[in-house]
């Protein structure tokens, strides 16, 4: 879906803030819904289709993360770019989790609003087929008997934009990452290059946000990431 073709719920406690955002998104020819706070969205939600949410985190009678985590329960997938000061107040892995595909600090630039809403609303065909940069990234190469069997022992877990892995060694975040994943029953060789969004050592797992996947296999990862039941971006477990 294109962003003029949208419906955007912007939820700011901050009118002057409200404004200035829903102004620059009505620019790209959306049609735009605002909220003073989670509740009042989540009434505007219920009455109307929404197809992306830029919601503040700190707001007064429902904060946006409870917000996301209400939208997150309906089991309706939302994108969401949210617009918070860093992670300050949500850790990525959780937020990443909850279906929030953007993170922007406090004040919002219109280039990056604007930008984080047209990724989340990209189908990810289109999305993941940009062209391979040619890069000394690091690289993860995995074998799996079968998506079904990497499921079932908790090796990997997809989610809308990208994965989580079981993995023994820890990468920096957001630092950039080739893969190639192989899972040898689906005849399935994933090349692809992402993100590192969040590592948690202790549970020695890694969420990897999905950047570009080859030709071959763009159109199998693009199914897994539109028929996901979980609503989440990334995955916090396998």
């Amino acid at each position: 879906m294109q962003l003029k073709d949208a419906t955007v719920l912007v939820v700011d406690d901050e009118l002057h803030y409200r404004e200035i955002m829903t102004g620059w998104i009505e620019k790209e020819g959306s049609r735009t819904l605002a909220a003073d706070n989670g509740v009042r969205a989540l009434e505007l939600l219920e009455k109307n289709e929404v197809h992306a949410i830029v919601t503040d985190i700190r707001m007064p009678v429902m904060d946006g993360t409870e917000l996301i985590k209400r939208v997150k329960a309906r089991g309706k997938y939302t994108p969401a770019a949210v617009a918070i000061s860093g992670f300050s107040d949500l850790a990525p892995r959780d937020a990443y989790d909850l279906g929030i595909e953007a993170q922007l600090s406090k004040p919002v630039e219109r280039k990056a609003l604007i930008s984080a809403l047209r990724r989340t609303l990209m189908d990810r065909e289109e999305l993941w087929a940009e062209t391979f940069r040619t890069t000394s990234l690091p690289g993860i190469t995995l074998e799996f008997e079968s998506l079904a069997e990497a499921l079932r022992q908790k090796r990997i877990a997809f989610g809308r934009g990208g994965f989580c892995m079981a993995s023994k060694v820890p990468f920096p975040e957001e630092s950039s990452i080739s893969f190639e994943l192989n899972f040898i029953g689906d005849g399935q060789i994933v090349s692809g290059q992402g993100m590192v969004r969040w590592c948690a050592a202790r549970d020695q797992l890694t969420g990897i946000e999905i950047t570009r996947v080859s030709d071959s296999a763009r159109a199998w990862v693009a199914g897994l990431a539109r028929s996901n039941q979980t609503v989440s971006f990334i995955p916090r477990s396998t």
